[in-house]
């Protein structure tokens, strides 16, 4: 049975457990810098009010920040921003405890210093053990400059919201925080889609005609009835112009995708421990819990027992 209604980004982003979190939003007078360091998490930075400057690491180049600019390192990329390339930098793990504890170390008490920039500052958080191609895509660094996207004025009004939730919280604020920020990295995303330049690539593939649609009943597929041949029938091209086309936008085979795909809902399924072994085997393919089990102990290194008791 297929749900014609499916969102496979939304799908996508739910299996490698996106959580977005906002570290701060603060005012810093000048000197004031930070030296970010690479790391599994996705990082971004709001150029709130002010300007600034930014580097990113292994480059020469300098990046003039703001008002209203977002950039995001999706993959974690090492870089420092800064009021000015030679004031003093700390590391930005110091820079968040010390914020977070009441000790803003770039607020000057001296009623006469101005604040030279506000800026908020957060992660994205994904399950990095998931070989997903979403993840495997991602790129290092997106820019959002304000002056060249007066159509995104409704974005940064949205990061206004987030930033006044995360300097005043109030009832709720936490999950509005959180909420707002995969929003944001959502329209990210979108963004980088749009604005890329090329046609190859999971997020690309998303927006294509006939492997976005692909895509689509792959993650509306409920009872294992999809084959190669089928999906090439769904979008109207041979199986060998579907596999190529799909092979190259996607970075795996679409049989390989499927089965991918497929594990991982019985995971899901597994976690959410609503239906049965026999039965979740079934809608991953297999006609008895032994081939499944053994399938599904190649596919994530633990037995669907072991996945279930966690």
């Amino acid at each position: 049975m297929i749900n014609n209604d499916t969102d496979v980004l939304a799908d996508v982003l739910k299996t490698i457990r996106l959580t977005g979190s906002t570290y701060f939003c603060a005012d810093f007078s000048s000197p004031w810098g930070m030296d970010i360091d690479a790391g599994e998490q996705g990082l971004f930075h709001v150029v709130v009010n002010g300007s600034c400057q930014l580097q990113l690491a292994n480059s020469q180049t300098l990046l003039q920040l703001q008002q209203g600019d977002i950039v995001a390192f999706p993959t974690g990329g090492g870089h420092w921003i800064s009021d000015s390339k030679t004031s003093d930098r700390l590391p930005s793990m110091e820079v968040v405890e010390k914020i977070l504890s009441g000790k803003n170390p770039f607020t000057n008490p001296h009623p006469a210093i101005e604040t030279a920039a506000t800026i908020l500052c957060g992660s994205f958080s994904y399950d990095t053990s998931i070989q997903h191609p979403f993840l495997i895509d991602l790129p290092c660094f997106i820019h959002i400059k304000a002056v060249e996207t007066p159509e995104l004025e409704w974005l940064r009004s949205m990061v206004k919201v987030l930033s006044n939730e995360s300097r005043m919280p109030s009832p709720g604020s936490t999950i509005m925080v959180h909420r707002l920020t995969e929003v944001l990295f959502i329209q990210l995303m979108r963004f980088h889609t749009h604005n890329a330049g090329h046609d190859m690539g999971y997020i690309a593939a998303l927006a294509d005609p006939h492997i976005g649609k692909a895509l689509n009943v792959i993650h509306a597929e409920q009872d294992a009835y999809l084959s190669v041949e089928r999906l090439a029938d769904a979008v109207a091209l041979s199986r060998t112009a579907f596999s190529d086309k799909f092979s190259k936008m996607v970075g795996m085979p679409p049989k390989s995708y499927l089965q991918n795909w497929r594990m991982q809902r019985a995971k899901a399924y597994l976690e959410e421990n609503e239906l049965s072994m026999y039965d979740i085997a079934e809608k991953a393919g297999y006609s008895s819990e032994a081939s499944f089990s053994k399938a599904f102990k190649a596919f994530f290194a633990v037995t669907p027992g072991q996945v279930r008791r966690r």
